[in-house]
């Protein structure tokens, strides 16, 4: 089993809760956290908190192993015989782990004092180990040797993004982030169409889909959190890039592997959504959409005269691309005034060549744009 997969799905899980109100993901969530939270330990600089494989049976640290094909009859013990077995001790990939803690931890659900006690200790390792020593680690199933992914540093700089409070110098940490996948995993073949993209991992060097689009969302991110435009030109040409690696019939492949040997079929579409909320000028200039929401939402009517939605928390933050300004913002109800102060409720319209952004700030479920 690889248990950081098991944080991330059960991060999802809630999601799906809030989502659908339904008790049973809530439920499936509350166990996975319950396991995780009663094996985690303090980790180091060759272990993390939780193993990155663990045997099912035993509880042991698993085995990076060749892959196989796996077979009626298949010797028991073939991982015994295999000469390239080690230890798979060591992730950094917890953030979906962290998100599920905290957010069971803030619906005030499961064993609260366990999930805010295993998330400092994950906290702190992730702050003391890989961001330091960008030892990242591994991420897939398939890979028989040890790499640093792309996909596990990112996803902490991306993580820190959006929970600033966890790091006050979360700028340093990030941008040391980022200066670390350009220095081992830039991939220079496309330069001489004036990008360069991302490698997936140190021990399979190729530039993946998904992994430019990722890099580059994020760092779209970086630039609406701090001004710095460093990053941005690259990264919307990565964005554009990694288009082409998509068929008309939806096909999403490396350019030179077959088309499993991608994560982009889950992963992909949500790198185009962050980009867009961090970069509204990218989104469609020639129709109406949400781009970005600081909550789960629930449900979403886009209507000739007026966009309606609702959202699980009660506080929350949403960006929209629109081709005109709203008429008016109704919140449960009643007006919502416009804004100047971003840090004030309300809402807020910023121009541009051709519609503009709307960013609305509340404190209540359900929001109706008026056209």
């Amino acid at each position: 089993l690889q248990p950081d997969k098991s944080g991330s799905f059960g991060y999802e899980l809630v999601n799906l809760y809030k989502k659908t109100g339904d008790q049973k993901y809530l439920d499936a969530a509350i166990k996975i956290a319950n396991t995780m939270a009663a094996n985690v330990q303090p980790g180091d600089n060759e272990n993390s908190p939780w193993p990155f494989k663990v045997n099912a049976i035993t509880g042991d640290p698993g085995l990076i192993v060749d892959r196989v094909v796996w077979y009626e009859g298949m010797s028991k013990d073939i991982n015994a015989k295999n000469p390239h077995n080690k230890k798979s001790s060591y992730t950094s990939n917890w953030m979906g782990t962290l998100g599920l803690f905290s957010e069971l931890a803030s619906l005030n659900q499961g064993h609260v004092v366990a999930y805010k006690k295993a998330f400092a200790i994950v906290l702190h390792w992730l702050k003391t180990y890989p961001a330091k020593t960008n030892k990242w680690g591994p991420f897939f199933e398939d890979v028989p040797r040890w790499s640093d992914t792309q996909i596990n540093a990112i996803s902490y700089a991306m993580y820190l993004l959006e929970n600033k409070d966890l790091d006050p110098d979360w700028k340093t940490t990030v941008k040391n982030i980022f200066q670390w996948v350009h220095k081992e995993l830039d991939d220079k073949r496309y330069q001489k169409y004036g990008v360069i993209v991302t490698d997936e991992q140190t021990a399979y060097r190729q530039p993946g889909n998904s992994h430019s689009s990722r890099s580059a969302s994020v760092e779209l991110m970086y630039w609406a959190a701090t001004g710095d435009t460093t990053y941005i030109r690259n990264a919307i040409r990565e964005l554009n890039w990694a288009t082409y690696m998509v068929n008309n019939n939806g096909e999403n492949f490396y350019p030179t592997n077959d088309i499993w040997m991608t994560d982009g079929y889950g992963d992909y579409v949500r790198h185009y959504l962050r980009a867009m909320s961090a970069a509204p000028q990218l989104g469609p200039d020639n129709s109406d959409h949400l781009l970005g929401s600081s909550s789960v939402v629930k449900n979403i009517s886009y209507q000739p005269e007026s966009i309606s939605y609702t959202v699980f928390d009660s506080a929350s933050v949403e960006t929209f691309r629109l081709q005109l300004k709203p008429k008016k913002i109704m919140l449960n109800g009643n007006a919502l005034k416009e804004v100047e102060d971003a840090n004030a409720e309300g809402w807020i319209w910023q121009l541009l060549d051709k519609g503009g952004v709307l960013t609305i700030k509340h404190h209540g479920n359900g929001v109706a744009i008026v056209k």
